[in-house]
């Protein structure tokens, strides 16, 4: 990839560094594609994603076969591995001066040879982003009260883990009554909060995690476009490709908006042993076993989502102990030590036999304070004009709010954008074309403001003259050098019109953002 600009790098023995033998593999590197954010063009309905890169090396040496212990890389070759693509100068044929950025950071996930009978044999690298790589982690966070989703984003990235140096997390608008996260996947429990949000968990090239809350674009500089793009004639940057997404499927008319509170019970059993009698757990002198208090279980049938406080396990009200399993002979209570690690959904109890007689573990429970869901409120906010002219559309919010009067600013706040067609599209260009479209191929990022022109008469007649957000990146170098951008764009102009502080007068210019 020498005249690409472009740095292709592996840690190979995880160190947290690049400069060892072999983890530059730029010169090994035939070819690579990477991507990274939204799954849709659609601040609405568009999800974060955890980013991808493929790369096709040269493995004549044999380098990257896993089973060849002659490897210098052997014993290496390991999922999680840090990978990193590096861009160098900032103009593709000027090297007068160094410049070296990352534009895509992630993990290693596997390498496939692809040995042949006739031909170079080669190897295919795949990474995966950050979020693709701690969604392989199953996460628990403690419950908090009056959190907001920056804190309830940080509590998650905690809990899987993440450092905190590798984060850029906005406090966010939106207050969480109560929150806590109960064995969700990472990316699952992160998107739970980016949707009560409305905001977007953001993968940058240099491998931190950002959280962009919902009034994020509604900033500097997300206010002024960063490049026009054009299809007129002799224009300073230009596509190459231009698609338009059929508008239908995100026209919305109407929203709901589900609203839930929470009660806290009084002090109740939550969680009750049911191997007694002859069941009852064996613990010989000295033996210790591991108990696990689960509220609410799968089978329940309550209307509680989860314990507010666990009470810690009290002697003879809580857990007794035996001679025999029938709870008969002599009681060998006072010989057992009892701790326990409270969490939000869950008490481990650990128990152990301090006594010189084997025992029977004939009564266990687990008490605490219960958080009972109220019955929830749906608010509804519909347009009839465009249930005239398109149907009925509705979109439902699969978070509840908190209270009324957030989910009814969300409501309305979505169906003055949504009620309406509006255009999603997709470009193409080519970073080699020449140094502006190099730059902007290496500079701009998700979330980024451009304005998108496509109203050339004779040619692409899209009757497009407005401003998009970048919502995915997608790069493709081929083993021919050509390099390739496409840019999924969601329009800016429906987030454009909403009050922002010291710059706009209400009512007269634009609505009320929440």
């Amino acid at each position: 990839m020498g005249d690409t600009n472009l740095d292709l790098l592996v840690d190979w023995n995880n160190d947290g560094d690049f400069a060892d033998t072999g983890e530059d593999i730029t010169s090994r590197t035939l070819s690579v594609e990477w991507q990274y954010g939204r799954d849709y063009a659609s601040q609405l309905m568009g999800k974060s994603v955890g980013g991808k890169l493929k790369a096709l090396l040269n493995n004549e040496s044999g380098d990257y076969n896993s089973f060849n212990t002659s490897s210098p890389l052997s014993g290496n070759i390991r999922p999680g591995r840090k990978v990193q693509l590096r861009a160098f100068g900032l103009f593709p044929y000027d090297f007068t001066f160094s410049f070296s950025k990352p534009v895509w950071t992630g993990f290693l996930d596997r390498i496939t040879p692809q040995p042949r009978v006739n031909g170079v044999n080669t190897a295919s690298l795949e990474a995966v982003g950050p979020l693709g790589y701690l969604n392989q982690k199953e996460v628990q966070v403690d419950q908090t009260t009056d959190v907001l989703t920056g804190a309830a984003i940080g509590n998650i990235l905690d809990a899987a883990g993440w450092p905190s140096g590798d984060r850029d997390l906005d406090d966010g608008q939106s207050t969480i009554a109560r929150h806590w996260v109960d064995r969700q996947k990472t990316l699952v429990a992160l998107r739970g909060v980016e949707e009560v949000e409305g905001g977007f968990i953001a993968e940058k090239p240099d491998g931190s995690i950002a959280f962009q809350d919902r009034q994020f674009r509604l900033k500097d500089p997300q206010t002024v476009s960063q490049a026009t793009f054009t299809d007129a004639d002799g224009a300073a940057l230009g596509y190459s490709f231009i698609e338009q997404l059929d508008p239908l499927p995100f026209i919305f008319n109407e929203f709901e908006a589900e609203v839930k509170t929470f009660t806290v019970g009084s002090l109740a059993v939550m969680w009750t042993l049911s191997e007694t009698g002859a069941n009852s757990p064996f613990l010989a002198p000295g033996q210790t076993r591991l108990f696990i208090a689960r509220h609410p279980n799968p089978d329940s049938a309550t209307k509680n989502v989860g314990v507010a406080l666990w009470t810690s396990p009290a002697s003879t009200t809580d857990y007794t102990a035996n001679a025999a399993s029938d709870g008969s002979g002599t009681d060998l209570t006072s010989s057992m030590g009892v701790t326990q690690v409270k969490k939000s959904n869950a008490m481990e109890i650990t128990v152990v036999n301090n006594g010189t007689i084997p025992a029977y573990l004939t009564k266990l429970q687990g008490r605490g304070l219960p958080i009972e869901s109220d019955d929830p409120v749906r608010h509804v906010a519909s347009d009839a004009s465009s249930q005239t002219e398109f149907g009925q559309r509705t979109f439902q919010n699969r978070i509840a709010f908190s209270d009324i009067d957030e989910a009814n600013d969300w409501a309305e706040y979505n169906l003055s954008i949504y009620k309406d067609p509006i255009p999603i599209m997709q470009i193409t260009f080519a970073a080699s074309r020449d140094a502006d479209h190099h730059e902007q191929a290496m500079g701009r990022d998700i979330s980024d403001r451009i304005t998108l022109v496509a109203n050339r008469s004779g040619g692409t007649e899209l009757g497009i003259n407005a401003d998009f957000f970048i919502e995915s990146i997608r790069h493709v170098v081929s083993q021919s050098h050509a390099h390739w951008i496409t840019w999924r764009l969601s329009p800016a102009t429906g987030y454009s019109n909403f009050w922002l502080l010291g710059t706009s007068k209400l009512d007269s210019e634009t609505a009320l953002a929440y």
